[in-house]
C-alpha cells in the first residue's frame, strides 16, 4: 500500500484516525513525487497491469489517488471497475485521543491515574475504551 503525504496533523505529531485531515501542499508534493518514481509503463504501478485498486474513504487517501494517476489514468481505472473507496481500508480510529499529540495522551491519562509504572504507549495500553478501534 501506498500511504498519504503529510498533513497538518501528521506534520505536528497529532493521532489521525478518522478525522477528514486534507494533505498539506508539501503532502501533495510528496505523492508526486512518488508517483514520478514508481506510477507508470513498466514501473511498479503500471496501470495496465492493475486487477483493482482500494482506497480509504478519508480525504487524503483519495488526494493521493488522485496524484498518483492522471486524469486520463483515473477515469480509465474507475470506468474499468478497478477502483474502490471501501471502510475496510479506514484508518484506526483513536477515539477521544483524536488529534492529540503523545504527551498531552499521556498528561490525561496521568490525571485519571493511569500509567503510575510507566508511560503510555499505544501498541501496549491501547485507547484506555474511550470510543477508539
Amino acid at each position: 500500500p501506498i500511504s498519504t503525504g503529510e498533513t497538518e496533523w501528521a506534520k505536528n505529531g497529532r493521532f489521525t484516525g478518522i478525522s477528514e485531515i486534507p494533505l498539506t501542499e508539501h503532502g501533495r508534493a510528496q505523492v508526486a513525487a512518488t508517483a514520478k518514481m514508481l506510477v507508470g509503463p513498466g514501473k511498479l504501478i503500471d496501470k495496465a497491469k492493475l486487477s483493482r485498486i482500494f482506497i480509504s474513504p478519508r480525504v487524503r487517501a483519495q488526494s493521493t489517488f488522485e496524484e498518483l494517476f492522471d486524469k486520463a489514468s483515473q477515469v480509465a481505472l474507475r470506468e474499468a471497475g478497478k477502483v474502490e473507496t471501501t471502510e475496510k481500508l479506514a484508518e484506526w480510529g483513536y477515539g477521544e485521543y483524536e488529534g492529540l499529540k503523545e504527551f498531552e495522551i499521556r498528561a490525561l491519562r496521568k490525571d485519571r491515574g493511569l500509567d503510575k509504572e510507566i508511560p503510555w504507549d499505544i501498541w501496549r495500553d491501547g485507547l484506555d475504551g474511550k470510543g477508539g478501534e
